[in-house]
């Protein structure tokens, strides 16, 4: 849940904006309300603030010069920012349901997995189980499903279906900072625009093809297109929404994620239930058309309310006057500068390794959890399907952890050790229900109940390890900080996490298969493997609990808007120079 956020939040750029120290408004040369929004570093900013007109300043403008009239229905609709945020929301849910759809039993399918029984007097002949022995009088019963979805179409062996995750988030990681570099200077709505028709367009063709690598290639340019969603709408959360309601509409936005996957898993179930899987694809791509259209029906210009650019992004090329290979070698010094800096504080470096063993854990249960379930529990069809039962459990785990964990965050007091404490703590106590589940429950019904315990307390983390990387670096670097926590995740975490857990499963399956039939020998795999990954999660509660005790040991408070209760620094920003001497 968090993840998503995490990157939009710092691909887009600017946080709040706040002034330099020791300046007023009258050196500034205009209110607090028309201050430019702080650049990421000190020497990026622009040398003339009229470069931009920012939220409540392009309002004031918008109506010193009359307003503006209505050229279209999409821009009465688009004046409102809440609807824009509700056009957003719905765009994310279609980008999460493209992902639960492809992780469902159904789209995802599986090779043939049909025993007979018993299997020393039956054997499968044309699609049926008969006894060998024609005249014997024996009953024989099939177990496993056949070959079906891609999985089974492509003859994918578990390493190949879990690497087509992991392309997915390797064109996500790339177009990520690519589109939020063009964002600075470019339409964003447009962009937006740009890259949900990239994505209908590859979905679509996801639905059109016919090996692995065909199929790979589809899904890395689906992640490219959902990088411009996600690194564009928190910016606009963050400048366009009420103040007081700022946390409410980010919320809003990131509930997509858990709501999106769940329905996915159903939809992708329901789908392949009623015709080919391929259509789940098309489908997809069709629905996005609407939105797709109406992000390009509204140009930028004609919002009030969110910030323009008029020139080339203030860049540090531009406020140095620096061009050339000079402005990338002092750009890449920069970075490096500050990304040592960031990485010097050890309790950030240990929050940001134990977040990447639980994004390992996570990304195992996200994309394989439907198929498992359906291995490793068959009678769960009495409730409809793997798919849609993992689905319920998934979406109403996510809400109901994500709020949990806000709310014992609040009750225990907002700190990087208190988050820490919390992280581990719960975390712990969720993979020990999730082991003795895969341990002992052999009913449907008893694993439904404790999964759904466990996920709720893993999913509470996803605030406080936000915490964590923001209140362990300077103001100036937290976008750049939460950078470093994102793709750490992805490069060290999910990607490798579902194709290492698919050769896991193989491997276990070729070793149970020989004294067991298919179908008991994938419900025995299914069950190493994902203790195994909840055996990876529970090492990041030790990262954790180390860098709560070196908090505690060496506190070290970085000073900024968050904790300060001095007024006079409220709108100050800290400089890196100061903050080498926090």
């Amino acid at each position: 849940g968090g993840v998503c956020c995490s990157v939009g939040l710092m691909s887009s750029g600017d946080p709040t904006a706040r002034r330099r120290k020791g300046t007023t408004d009258e050196d500034e040369g205009m209110d607090a309300a028309q201050a430019p929004t702080r650049p990421l570093l000190d020497g990026d900013a622009p040398k003339d603030s009229s470069d931009y007109d920012y939220g409540a300043a392009g309002a004031q403008q918008a109506s010193s010069s009359g307003p503006r009239p209505a050229s279209s229905w999409s821009q009465r609709v688009a004046s409102k920012p809440v609807n824009m945020l509700i056009f957003f929301t719905m765009a994310n849910i279609l980008l999460y349901l493209d992902r639960g759809a492809i992780a469902s039993a159904g789209v995802n399918g599986s090779l043939d997995t049909r025993s007979c029984l018993p299997d020393a007097s039956c054997e499968l002949r044309n699609n049926t189980c008969v006894p060998i022995d024609p005249g014997a009088d024996i009953k024989c019963t099939m177990e496993g499903s056949p070959a079906h979805g891609f999985q089974g179409d492509f003859h994918l062996d578990g390493a190949h279906d879990g690497w087509l995750q992991s392309m997915f988030l390797v064109g996500l990681l790339v177009a990520s900072p690519l589109f939020a570099f063009a964002a600075k200077s470019k339409d964003n709505i447009r962009l937006c625009g740009l890259g949900l028709a990239l994505w209908s367009v590859s979905v679509i063709c996801c639905g059109f093809t016919f090996d692995f690598w065909s199929l790979a290639l589809c899904r890395t340019f689906v992640g490219i297109g959902e990088a411009a969603l996600i690194t564009i709408v928190p910016n606009f959360i963050d400048t366009c929404a009420p103040p007081k309601q700022k946390t409410k509409w980010l919320a809003v936005f990131c509930v997509a994620i858990p709501s999106g996957t769940a329905l996915g898993y159903a939809y992708g179930g329901f789908v392949a239930w009623l015709l080919p899987w391929r259509f789940a694809f098309f489908i997809e791509g069709l629905l996005m058309l609407p939105l797709m259209s109406f992000a390009f029906m509204v140009p930028i210009t004609s919002l009030a309310y969110w910030p323009k650019h008029k020139g080339g992004g203030g860049g540090s090329s531009a406020a140095t006057g620096v061009t050339g290979p000079s402005s990338v070698f002092r750009t890449l010094g920069v970075a490096f500068r500050d990304m040592r800096l960031i990485l010097s504080n050890k309790v950030y470096c240990l929050g940001a390794v134990g977040y990447c063993l639980y994004s390992a854990m996570m990304g195992v249960y996200a994309y394989w959890g439907p198929k498992a379930g359906q291995a490793m529990y068959p009678d769960v069809a009495k409730y409809g399907s793997a798919d849609s039962v993992f689905g319920l459990v998934t979406v109403l785990s996510g809400i109901v952890g994500t709020m949990l964990g806000g709310y014992l965050l609040d009750r225990a007091g907002v700190s990087v050790s208190a988050s820490l404490l919390l992280c581990a703590s719960m975390t712990m106590v969720g993979c020990v229900v999730m082991m003795v589940t895969l341990f002992f429950c052999h009913t449907v019904e008893g694993f439904i109940l404790a999964f759904t315990i466990g996920l709720i307390l893993i999913f509470s983390i996803q605030g406080p390890i936000n915490i964590v990387a923001m209140w362990t670096t300077p103001y100036i670097l937290r976008p750049f900080a939460c950078a470093l926590y994102t793709v750490s995740i992805h490069v060290f975490g999910d990607v490798p996490s579902a194709p290492i857990a698919g050769m896991i499963h193989d491997k276990w399956y070729a070793k149970f298969n020989k004294s067991h039939d298919k179908a008991y020998s994938d419900n025995l795999a299914w069950r190493h493997t994902l203790q195994l990954a909840t055996f990876v999660g529970v090492l990041s509660v030790i990262f954790w609990m180390i860098g709560y005790v070196w908090q505690l040991c060496s506190p070290t408070k970085v000073e900024g808007e968050d904790d300060s209760d001095d007024p006079d620094r409220i709108g100050q920003y800290q400089t890196i120079e100061d903050s080498t001497h926090v």
